[in-house]
């Protein structure tokens, strides 16, 4: 199964313009391992636990590579440590104000650009969409 998923994403990185370094397709692994929203910090700890040796800077890098080339998304989330997650269906983020919770929230228009300005900016390709607040296990806590 890993073969598989390395293959394709070899391949898509290539269709990118991008070489299928090793370094990219760990941190590629990685993240599709891990799941979720990550910072470099915790994908480069994630490499090490499965004894893949990766200087920090490279995990960086690979990580600017992929989101680059689509295959990883930059969850922008707001203050704090950038946060990246496998690419998928376009969706949004609700960002738990308690606990730190970063839940995926899917996109009303189906992608992107879902919202555009009211003003001539230029070409929108993106729109994130950060909701904040308390989520459920929060609120039920309280």
């Amino acid at each position: 199964m890993e073969d598989t998923f390395r293959a394709e994403a070899s391949a898509r990185l290539r269709e990118a313009g991008l070489r299928a370094t090793g370094p990219r397709l760990a941190v590629l692994t990685a993240m599709r391992r891990m799941g979720g929203h990550r910072t470099a910090d915790e994908v480069h700890a994630g490499l090490i636990e499965q004894d893949v040796r990766l200087p920090r800077t490279s995990v960086y890098n690979a990580l600017a590579a992929l989101s680059s080339a689509g295959l990883v998304n930059y969850a922008d989330i707001g203050p704090g440590a950038a946060v990246y997650e496998t690419a998928g269906e376009w969706h949004h983020h609700f960002v738990c104000r308690r606990c730190g919770a970063v839940l995926d929230v899917p996109c009303a228009a189906g992608g992107k650009p879902c919202l555009t300005p009211d003003i001539e900016v230029g070409v929108v390709e993106e729109a994130q969409v950060i909701f904040r607040g308390v989520c459920a296990d929060c609120a039920a806590s309280a």
